[in-house]
């Protein structure tokens, strides 16, 4: 018996030391294949559109937490697709289908950008926008909550699939926590209009962050005030260019300095009226900005800004100084910003207007904008290389083209009808196309 459990234990220490010794091996079934280079078709590029203004309080105006779209929209685009394509409109959303995926995308295939005049006793003013391309990630630099001032967050889901979003809101104090930030729910092919008041009520200025999961989502503010029963004013606050160390913010077309101090002198309500420029930090330190205001001519005379900016904050800089005359912003910073103006215009005879400028896309491919059939429509537009500033009214329906450069050149059409006032930023959306690498185990 004592032999057999000694014979034992020795296989079992030769079975241990061969675990513990013996060389390891790599297995392999046949021949490992080779991967293989797939060309990816770009998704068929679509622009997304507001549609009509939004009207608080339903059809009585009364309805809290009702908002409803309110007139029509004046349309400007253009489609210039090679044969085997096809433009389909559907309820403000514009749709290249390319099932071959031969259309070069980008702004020379396809620009939409619409304008409204608001003629209702609670909306005045012209309000424009270039439509988007969907997107998970938008900044919105600009808006204002405080007594007479009314921001609407619209966001639209022209997908198949729902979207969740959440959002992040910085003020001058940073970010703010509130309830409702996250999980805000926007339904496959619906629009979801939320009032920014809730969220950040009573402040004069802010940067919102719209994040979406699911479905791609476009988004705008839409700003709307009011002086008493009086409306004074309406625009879309439209994306804004990523974050950079240098920007431009062309089309600062100021008018009625002097009409806008009477009208502030006899009522603070007024106060606002003033040209003022909006710097946003996402970054975790300070940021040191110096903006340059220039003047398109010899007659107008600029300014120039320095400006500290807390991390995660935003801050506003009012141009007080400034006579009437065309102007350029150009900003330089050490670290990344978000740019923005806030553009008042008041005439004789009308009630007072705005437009949100945003940091122009400086894009080296070629760009085309058409132009509204209304309106007095100029385009501005500053060369980052010869520094040249030039403003040119142009022709309602006309197609512009900013050629492709190897210089920067920032744009944007500024559009007049009756003393209000919009912009329309000069974009090159597309969607892109890829390579990936497959290997098939």
């Amino acid at each position: 018996m004592l032999k057999k459990l000694l014979a034992l234990a020795a296989v079992a220490a030769i079975g241990t030391t061969g675990a513990l010794y013996a060389p390891s091996f790599d297995y392999q079934v046949g021949s490992l294949p080779a991967s293989t280079s797939l060309d990816v078709k770009a998704r068929d590029l679509s622009l997304v559109c507001p549609g009509g203004l939004y009207q608080s309080g339903g059809a009585s105006g009364t309805k809290l937490g009702s908002f409803i779209s309110v007139g029509t929209p004046e349309m400007a685009s253009q489609f210039n697709g090679p044969d085997g394509t096809e433009l389909v409109e559907s309820d403000g959303v514009y749709t290249v289908v390319d099932p071959a995926g031969i259309a070069t995308q980008g702004s020379a295939l396809l620009n939409v950008g619409q304008i409204q005049l608001g003629k209702t006793s609670s909306i005045s003013g012209l309000a424009g926008t270039a439509c988007q391309r969907p997107s998970s990630d938008i900044w919105l630099s600009g808006g204002d909550t405080t007594t007479g001032h009314e921001a609407l967050l619209i966001l639209r889901n022209p997908t198949a699939v729902d979207a969740t979003v959440d959002l992040e809101i910085f003020t001058e104090g940073g970010a703010i926590d509130a309830a409702g930030l996250n999980g805000i729910s926007v339904v496959a092919g619906k629009v979801t209009v939320l009032p920014l008041a809730s969220l950040v009520p009573r402040s004069s200025g802010f940067v919102t962050h719209v994040s979406a999961k699911g479905g791609a989502v476009a988004a705008w503010v839409q700003q709307r005030n009011v002086n008493g029963l009086t409306a004074v004013g309406v625009d879309y606050i439209s994306p804004s260019a990523p974050a950079s160390k240098e920007s431009v913010v062309p089309g600062i077309f100021i008018r009625g300095v002097a009409l806008a101090k009477k009208l502030a002198d006899a009522d603070e309500a007024y106060a606002d009226l003033v040209t003022t420029v909006r710097f946003f930090n996402p970054g975790n330190s300070v940021a040191t900005v110096t903006a340059q205001i220039m003047g398109s001519n010899s007659k107008t005379f600029g300014t120039v800004i320095q400006q500290d900016v807390k991390p995660g904050a935003m801050v506003d800089v009012p141009l007080t100084e400034l006579a009437d005359g065309d102007y350029v912003a150009l900003v330089n910073s050490n670290t990344d910003v978000l740019v923005s103006v806030r553009l008042p215009r008041v005439v004789t005879g009308s009630a007072p207007d705005f437009t949100w400028l945003a940091t122009a896309d400086l894009s080296l491919t070629e760009r085309k904008i058409t132009v509204p059939a209304s309106g007095l429509t100029k385009l501005c537009t500053y060369n980052l290389v010869t520094k040249e500033i030039r403003v040119t009214r142009v022709t309602p329906n006309a197609t512009l083209t900013i050629p492709a450069s190897t210089e920067q050149v920032a744009a944007v059409l500024i559009v007049d009808i009756n003393g209000a006032v919009a912009n329309l930023p000069v974009l090159d959306q597309k969607n892109l196309s890829g390579k990936v690498s497959v290997s098939v185990h």
